[in-house]
């Protein structure tokens, strides 16, 4: 059953529609008139939303990049050491990614699009509180002196494989596995004496 016919704001069931239908078949399968089928509306009604494919796309990308930067970021204090700080985006990060099986392959396919200089200037926004946490972890020389975006995936990126693993490999990670992923992240990006 089609679920998205429920949700009565109409520019989330069709964003929301998009994203499934991405999910399933990838943008190339997408069609503004599939995307008005599955979220039960007529297909003028899109462009009431979206003046073209290109900018329901962009606002798809935009829609998952704050859902999950809210996320990653949500109970991480500026004030608290660098390790705790850490340990919470990565807990964020990996427990968004199992609680949202589908976004991985979503972002497969929204990483391709091509960026604008509204959807650069988005990333360095919503990625602020995170490069300044890396920049702090650097000047205090706790950090290797890496760029932010090779630390972010020192420390986070991993977080995307193992929870393909899970899902699509159904591999199973007890705690002490999670526990040492954590620790291998944090030693990728501090320094040793």
């Amino acid at each position: 059953m089609n679920v998205h016919f429920m949700i009565p704001d109409k520019h989330l069931r069709i964003l929301m529609a998009a994203e499934h239908l991405i999910e399933r078949g990838g943008i190339d399968a997408l069609s503004m008139q599939r995307v008005a089928k599955e979220a039960k509306v007529a297909a003028g009604t899109i462009y009431l939303y979206f003046k073209d494919k290109d900018e329901l796309m962009a606002q798809l990308h935009e829609r998952n990049l704050r859902l999950f930067t809210d996320a990653f970021l949500a109970g991480v204090d500026a004030n608290e050491g660098l390790k705790e700080q850490h340990r919470r985006l990565w807990l964020n990060a990996l427990n968004y990614h199992l609680a949202h099986v589908n976004v991985q392959r979503l972002w497969v396919h929204l990483e391709t699009l091509p960026k604008n200089a509204h959807h650069k200037q988005l990333i360095m926004e919503l990625f602020e509180p995170v490069k300044l946490f890396f920049s702090r972890g650097v000047e205090e020389g706790c950090f290797k002196a890496l760029p932010g975006e090779m630390l972010y995936a020192l420390a986070f990126g991993q977080i995307h494989e193992i929870c393909r693993f899970s899902f699509f490999r159904d591999v199973t990670f007890t705690k002490q596995d999670m526990d040492a992923a954590l620790l291998a992240s944090w030693d990728a990006i501090t320094i040793h004496p």
